[in-house]
């Protein structure tokens, strides 16, 4: 698993969830289906505190500690829905910023930005690089439900500018990949890997609990958001 996430940027853990344990997430977050910008939910971790009891249980952290070393812990949380209200393109790109309790002036981080009331801020990229995603899936993910389609290795190109990503990955169209994944299956994704995802061609639910994990330590006074050591 580890060789081939850190080849390709990207390893997919089939039924790494039970079907139990699914239908129980979805009950938990169903308590965002009337809330304005449900598709994209931040801090989840401490919004419910079923997605942290998930985090740092297995399989997921037993995950993140083999690719990241035993100090791996998880640090951001995001619930994704590809619902029919917020059926659009993802344009290509890498995941670039973290997130953090406060913003101060500390060499090598920056711009600093707000999302949903959260401070964000880019930091070096070593930082970036020895991050891991995993993405949780809730549903099945295909074509039709407007999958992520990545372009395996780019991770290893850094962090670069959005025109210089294009024209990669333009050159690239026929290493282009779409992540087909079951209920239940676990996604684990460097941030700096290209991706994107398509419209869903028939819309429904896209559901993923993305959650991101670290083993590095912020440098004073900076505090991972959602952190709790």
């Amino acid at each position: 698993m580890k060789s081939e996430y850190e080849k390709n940027g990207y390893h997919l853990v089939k039924g790494a969830i039970d079907e139990i344990e699914v239908n129980s997430l979805i009950q938990e977050l169903s308590i965002f289906e009337n809330e304005t910008n449900n598709y994209g939910v931040r801090d989840l971790m401490n919004k419910v505190p079923a997605i942290r009891k998930l985090a740092i249980s297995a399989p997921l952290l037993t995950i993140a500690k083999e690719v990241l070393g035993e100090a791996a812990k998880p640090v951001r949380s995001v619930f994704f829905d590809k619902v029919p209200t917020a059926n659009w393109n993802v344009a290509w790109h890498q995941d670039t910023s973290i997130a953090v309790k406060e913003e101060a002036d500390i060499p090598g981080f920056g711009p600093w930005s707000e999302k949903q009331g959260i401070t964000h801020v880019e930091p070096p990229e070593d930082y970036l690089a020895q991050t891991l995603t995993l993405r949780i899936h809730l549903d099945n993910a295909n074509t039709e439900s407007g999958v992520l389609r990545v372009v395996p290795g780019t991770h290893r190109d850094g962090r670069i500018t959005s025109r210089e990503l294009i024209e990669i990955v333009e050159k690239s169209e026929a290493e282009i990949l779409e992540c087909s994944s079951n209920t239940g299956d676990v996604l684990l994704m460097c941030p700096l890997l290209f991706h994107s995802s398509r419209k869903a061609t028939k819309p429904s639910h896209r559901r993923i609990i993305h959650i991101e994990y670290s083993a590095k330590t912020l440098p004073n006074p900076l505090v991972w958001y959602e952190s709790k050591g």
